[in-house]
């Protein structure tokens, strides 16, 4: 056992150039909106292409220099929250309706691990013990898709995607594991927020307005402050947030009628110019 010398950890963000953004695949005939971070991603008439938005290395000395590791290591634990997701769609004419999808109330437990299953309990498999330094690396790149056309059920038309709200909150903590117990050493606070309307022009999509935002925290020490993320990371396990969300609104949007509501009229605040 080495152990780690927690007092002097350090936890590095960068963060730097990352915004929300908009785009619509596949490219030259979209289906799908895909609303995502602006740093990483990229869309070709090849291909998609989504890497880390924002970065963050961990680095703490072991207490011992000379010893050799046991049932330890340091990485980076993540927590994800929903907020909200709803996708809100609109018909060509007033009368072709508007569907609601509501997203956000199917997905249980709200705060979930953000993890997957072959890298669990971390986000990375970016660790490591050398030279007496522990060592760990992670970044993400949340993303959130939808479908820009849907059936009305109570017109028989088909609706467009009008407006989307998607708004998860994040914890990402470096923690050490010694055996079954972890321990937070930093951490820290983000959130992203999509909010973004469209109108269609010639039948293809259009940002109308957007006031998406990304926030990022300090860097503080010891275990978060938010309740439900550090209760997780004391003891983290499954449900995973990116499947948990992706199977919700996989079965709310295409499946289950349970969070979607048709209309036979358009919501209030279509435009008029809104189908162009």
């Amino acid at each position: 056992m080495v152990g780690i010398d927690a007092q002097a950890a350090t936890l590095v963000l960068d963060t730097a150039g990352v915004a929300p953004g908009v785009a619509f695949e596949p490219f030259g005939n979209p289906k799908r909106a895909v609303f995502h971070l602006t740093k990483g991603y990229s869309l070709t008439a090849d291909a998609e292409s989504i890497k880390r938005a924002w970065n963050a290395v961990g680095m703490a000395p072991a207490q011992s220099k000379s010893g050799s590791a046991g049932d330890e290591e340091m990485g980076f634990l993540q927590t994800q929250e929903v907020d909200t997701i709803q996708f809100f769609y609109a018909g060509q004419k007033r009368d072709h309706g508007s569907i609601t999808f509501d997203v956000g109330p199917r997905v249980s437990p709200k705060t979930c691990l953000d993890s997957e299953d072959d890298l669990a309990p971390w986000t990375s498999t970016e660790r490591s013990l050398a030279n007496g330094i522990w060592n760990a690396k992670t970044g993400d790149h949340p993303a959130c898709r939808c479908p820009l056309q849907i059936g009305n059920i109570a017109t028989n038309k088909p609706n467009f995607l009008f407006h989307v709200i998607d708004r998860r909150r994040y914890v990402t903590v470096l923690a050490f594991r010694l055996g079954e117990q972890f321990i937070p050493v930093r951490w820290f606070k983000w959130s992203v927020s999509h909010n973004v309307m469209l109108r269609w022009v010639d039948g293809k999509p259009q940002v109308r307005t957007s006031s998406s935002s990304t926030s990022f925290g300090e860097v503080k020490s010891g275990p978060p402050d938010v309740p439900a993320a550090s209760k997780l990371v004391k003891k983290p396990g499954k449900p995973f947030g990116n499947m948990l969300t992706r199977n919700v609104i996989q079965m709310v949007v295409m499946g289950d009628l349970v969070g979607r509501t048709a209309n036979p009229t358009w919501f209030m605040n279509v435009p008029g110019d809104f189908w162009t």
